[in-house]
């Protein structure tokens, strides 16, 4: 029988929640949503620690937008940790050769948590 139980909800790490209690006093819930890209329900359960989804992914958000994160990109040069992700979770398209550049170098780029390191 197939378990329904709601994944447990994770605390932010303590730099993005600061990042977040400190854009709360002077923005909207809505204003941060928008501005990291993602929902309002998202910034409140982060907020309120009862958050389920992918903590490590949301902070990366945080911390790209909200606190000017950068990496050094291969193809696109320092870039904030969020343009990062963003870029990385874009699906493959051949109309755009910087797009091939980017799906080829993200799969073994060190800022890729998901990278399968050295692959040719």
């Amino acid at each position: 029988m197939a378990s329904n139980k709601t994944p447990p909800a994770r605390a932010l790490p303590q730099d993005a929640m600061a990042a977040l209690v400190h854009f709360k006093a002077t923005h909207t819930q809505a204003e941060i949503a928008r501005r990291i890209g993602v929902s309002d329900g998202t910034i409140s359960n982060a907020l309120k620690g009862r958050y389920i989804g992918n903590v490590d992914r949301l902070a990366e958000r945080i911390r790209g937008e909200l606190l000017k994160k950068t990496v050094d990109c291969p193809i696109l040069g320092q870039i904030t940790s969020r343009i990062c992700q963003d870029e990385r979770e874009k699906p493959f398209h051949t109309a755009n050769p910087v797009r091939v550049q980017l799906w080829r170098a993200c799969k073994t780029c060190p800022n890729n948590p998901l990278s399968k390191g050295d692959q040719s």
